[in-house]
């Protein structure tokens, strides 16, 4: 999921002929493949690791969330419900509250 800050920022910040560069489509490819992971994993169980809220929830969490709201990727049903599972935990909200940068573009995300 870590290829979603390449692919954004290639397409909110680059000039327009370096949009879609090749970069920026493989990144976008790269994320698009690990989404069909993360969506397949959500079908068997409620987290990444199972039953078990993980870490590895918080970041995947955090990516699709940037993805839906800078990079206009549509997320499915069982994507959706996810980040609602995981963004509704005490944990989630105390790492994102732990850095200051992530905490600012919450809030101008969310018009605060």
């Amino acid at each position: 999921m870590g290829s979603i800050p390449i692919a954004l920022s290639a397409r909110n910040f680059a000039p327009e002929a370096d949009r879609q560069n090749w970069s920026a489509r493989d990144a976008m490819e790269t994320f698009e493949s690990r989404l069909r992971l993360v969506t397949r994993q959500l079908e068997r169980s409620p987290y990444l690791a199972g039953q078990r809220f993980t870490a590895a929830d918080i970041s995947v969490t955090y990516a699709l969330m940037l993805a839906r709201r800078n990079g206009g990727v549509d997320l499915g049903e069982a994507e959706q419900a996810y980040m609602v599972r995981t963004s509704g935990r005490e944990a989630y909200k105390r790492a994102l509250q732990s850095c200051q940068s992530t905490k600012a573009w919450l809030a101008r995300a969310s018009g605060v």
